[in-house]
């Protein structure tokens, strides 16, 4: 199967709609950037992970987000003899009363949320240390002769159109289409979902929580 690109997206939502007037045609282009977005918050793939690299500021408890981050999934940093050591993820609170003093230097141990755009350290590091975050971002947007493909259109083609087409009914008040699609949406969402824990099992058996601690993954039909 050839693999979908914007432009056959935009043709295959007008003839499934039979839709083919101008609004609709400009109306298209925000169909699916809302299908991208809710793809992003509902799926678990690995596809959405990214990684970015960059230094601790020596003395500084807080650490920048990456601009398209919505879901921080690990910090880690690397020692001076090259291993590589994950922080814990814990609440501000916790790390308030772990390190109160947020200046005051040590080892990083534990991170923070501390709202949308940054993470807490504590305790703050001593040195420019080598840190990676991985994290939920969405990909690189589907765009018109800019950016014909990414993940979506190559690996959840079809949870993509069909939450485009859930769109496309909404904007002609077609409440019944709307259901239909959302219902397909919803069919092909959970098989995503089930290749995402399939992904996360520990020899096939049991489904692995990342963050350690107890298993409240829950069992795929695998």
């Amino acid at each position: 199967m050839a693999t979908m690109t914007y432009q056959t997206l935009v043709s295959t939502t007008k003839d499934t709609a039979e839709n083919f007037s101008d609004e609709f045609s400009t109306n298209i282009p925000r169909f699916i950037n809302r299908a991208e977005l809710r793809l992003t918050r509902e799926i678990d793939n690995l596809g959405l992970t990214k990684y970015v690299s960059s230094n601790f500021t020596a003395g500084d408890a807080f650490l920048t987000k990456p601009s398209d981050a919505l879901i921080i999934k690990n910090i880690n940093f690397t020692k001076s003899n090259g291993s590589r050591v994950n922080l814990v993820h814990r609440t501000n609170e916790y790390l308030t009363d772990y390190w109160p003093a947020r200046t005051s230097t040590g080892t990083p141990r534990y991170y923070s949320n501390f709202g949308a755009n940054r993470v807490l350290i504590a305790p703050a590091p001593v040195s420019a240390l080598d840190v990676e975050m991985s994290y939920v971002g969405r990909p690189e947007a589907l765009a018109s002769s800019t950016n014909e493909t990414n993940y979506f259109t190559e690996k959840c083609s079809n949870a993509l159109f069909y939450a485009v087409m859930v769109e496309a009914c909404f904007f002609m008040k077609n409440d019944g289409a709307a259901i239909y699609w959302e219902n397909q949406y919803n069919r092909e969402k959970m098989d995503l979902l089930n290749e995402s824990r399939r992904t996360r099992r520990d020899d096939m058996e049991i489904p692995s929580n990342p963050g350690g601690g107890e298993d409240n993954m829950i069992k795929g039909q695998a």
